[in-house]
């Protein structure tokens, strides 16, 4: 990648939420990163294989004169939006617009906002649109464990209304309800279902899984099992029901869910605190043991 640096680019506009802002005006710094795919100079030495710094200043200069924002999160983004547009070469931009005299009685140089538009993050996530992300706990600690989870995997897998985006490591994991059993595997997936599909639906297909094991509604509860499927988040989704709650109720007290849930996403949030500084201060004691990756 070649990086453009627009650094310093001082401005006066009218932009804040206060009245005073956008009447009497004050100093805006711009300060602006721009990633060309390093591609474009393959073919030669051409002001048309890179993205004119001139031009997006000039861009920025209308921007700022031509309007009057309440916020800064929103001055940035119009510009790294207006940029990204300005050729198919650009791959990131990062815009940082700082009040250098704000109307703030402290002892301060600035204030500003800082925005990233990435293209290859804003193409995925328009691929997801009409996509729910769930998560899934997999457990078995009868017959051939692994394989066991594996052949779940895969069934799931083939489900035409489900793409599997990451499963986690193995774990090995002590019982924790029943102690009298032997020790589980467990895995956490992520994946994506289509939205037209519901929950309910879902949780039947998971549940016709189980049976297909061999697992009868008969067997004793958190009992030894062959299969074991958990929907753990259905995204955002809270459900109350006699079939099934989301988001699971045990998550939060099952060291063998949040560890191989926490290697898989990383930056999920419990209870206001990030997963793996919420399994910190569980102080968990069952036994939670990486045994192979996927």
């Amino acid at each position: 990648m070649f990086r453009i640096i627009i650094k310093n680019l001082n401005l006066f506009g009218y932009h804040g939420v206060k009245e005073s802002e956008k009447k009497d005006g004050q100093n805006f710094c711009f300060n602006i990163e721009i990633l060309i795919n390093k591609g474009s100079f393959l073919n030669g030495d051409s002001i048309e294989n890179t993205l004119n710094y001139s031009e997006v200043i000039r861009l920025v200069k209308k921007i700022n004169s031509s309007n009057k924002f309440n916020l800064l999160e929103t001055f940035s983004q119009t510009i790294a939006e207006d940029i990204m547009k300005m050729s198919p070469l650009v791959e990131k931009v990062m815009v940082r617009i700082e009040k250098t005299s704000p109307p703030i009685k402290e002892n301060l140089e600035s204030v500003g906002v800082e925005y990233v538009l990435d293209r290859k993050r804003e193409e995925k996530d328009k691929s997801k649109n009409n996509k729910v992300d769930v998560f899934l706990s997999l457990g078995s600690n009868m017959g051939n464990r692994e394989n066991n989870l594996r052949k779940a995997v895969d069934i799931i897998g083939d489900n035409p209304h489900i793409n599997i985006l990451e499963v986690s490591s193995i774990y090995e994991t002590e019982p924790m309800y029943f102690k009298d059993q032997d020790s589980f595997y467990n895995i956490v997936l992520q994946a994506q279902v289509n939205e037209e599909v519901s929950p309910f639906e879902i949780m039947g297909f998971l549940k016709g899984i189980e049976y297909g094991f061999g697992r009868k509604r008969s067997e004793k509860r958190y009992g030894p099992r062959i299969i074991d499927i958990d929907l753990l988040y259905y995204g955002e989704m809270v459900i109350e029901s006699n079939f099934f709650t989301v988001p699971h109720p045990g998550i939060e007290e099952r060291k063998f869910v949040l560890v191989p849930l926490s290697e898989i996403a990383l930056e999920f949030i419990i209870k206001g605190n990030n997963i793996k500084r919420f399994i910190e201060k569980k102080n968990f004691t069952e036994k939670v043991n990486l045994v192979k990756n996927w």
